[in-house]
């Protein structure tokens, strides 16, 4: 692990172990990088709940090359308020509250090989890694749940006598496993100690090309009605602090950001998608005991901003989407 205490080189024909942990609440609605502060006013703001799990096994192939194998878990919660508006406008709570609906199961596996571009031996306090990898469906991103679903409409003005059925659809976009496509990953990593601090930089691209992946989205805005199947991006630069005093202990700050594109570097760009990025402000701790390495970062945001998507651009909307104000991130890294 980069900016550990120890080195970040795994030997050839050795295995390390990664289990990581991701927790992300996402409440705060933003148009473009204006919050809509009335949806947190009104309690109409859609809220997502994910825990994501990555397991992963590296390979030291030689002293230069490593292969990554990552198989993600997810458990994810969306609940959305049951509200209606009346002929005036006004909010009024549809009778059966609101609809909560989750998915649980494997996202997308990735296969991943890096090799440093420097040779390791003469090089133990600074390196460069590249890395080609694939990323496999094995999600699902399909998952289904039981919503209410307007079914006549009552008085006018009193929108709570309308009728609701429960109707299985479709879960949003944003806690499904998988996006339903083949992809690949470019990634790279950087770092270079001086003294008690080692500067780094890590980057990752996901590539997508397919368009869609024929599940449908039961929006009704033309180009909204299947799922899109986005590419994805991820940038982190910082620098890690070594603790004498502390043996074993590292610190670190650092900027990142991640986010969805509006437009696909390869392939098309139909479907429904929300595209738009976070840029937040990371401390993290790090811990090695022995031969494990223990890490904890908070990424806290600073700005955020929902793009316009190609639907949006050809309907003259501009769609909204949640962000949260910060994130967990934990893991473990065990070589043996």
């Amino acid at each position: 692990m980069v900016g550990a205490q120890g080195s970040p080189y795994i030997e050839p024909e050795h295995w390390q172990f990664n289990l990581g942990y991701r927790y992300q609440y996402s409440d705060r609605h933003f148009t473009g990088s204006s919050e809509d502060k009335d949806r947190q006013s009104g309690q109409t703001q859609v809220k997502n709940t994910v825990h994501l799990f990555d397991f992963a096994f590296t390979r030291g192939i030689t002293k230069q090359t490593m292969i990554t194998g990552s198989l993600p878990f997810l458990i994810a919660k969306r609940a959305i308020p049951g509200i209606i508006r009346n002929t005036a406008g006004d909010i009024v709570r549809a009778p059966n509250g609101d609809n909560t609906t989750g998915s649980t199961g494997i996202g997308d596996a990735s296969i991943t090989a890096r090799h440093w571009l420097f040779d390791v031996d003469a090089n133990p306090l600074q390196n460069i890694a590249l890395g080609l990898g694939i990323k496999l469906p094995t999600g699902d991103p399909s998952t289904t749940d039981s919503v209410q679903v307007r079914n006549t409409q009552g008085t006018p003005d009193d929108p709570t006598d309308d009728t609701f059925t429960q109707e299985v659809r479709t879960n949003d976009q944003s806690i499904q496993p998988g996006d339903g496509g083949f992809g690949f990953i470019v990634d790279l990593i950087a770092f270079k100690k001086m003294g008690l601090f080692t500067p780094y930089a890590t980057g990752s691209y996901l590539f997508n090309p397919q368009g869609t992946n024929g599940v449908r989205t039961y929006r009704t805005a033309p180009g909204e009605e299947i799922m899109s199947i986005p590419d994805q991006y991820l940038a982190r630069v910082g620098t890690m602090i070594d603790c004498p005093p502390l043996p074993g202990i590292s610190f670190g700050l650092g900027g990142r950001i991640e986010g969805v594109p509006v437009r696909d570097l390869i392939g098309a760009d139909d479907g429904f998608r929300r595209p738009g990025f976070a840029i937040s402000v990371e401390p993290q701790i790090v811990f090695m005991h022995g031969a494990d390495v223990f890490s904890m970062s908070v990424p806290i945001a600073l700005y955020r901003n929902r793009q316009r998507s190609v639907a949006d651009q050809q309907n003259g909307t501009h769609g909204d989407a949640a962000f949260a104000d910060w994130l967990l991130l934990l893991s473990w890294a065990h070589p043996f």
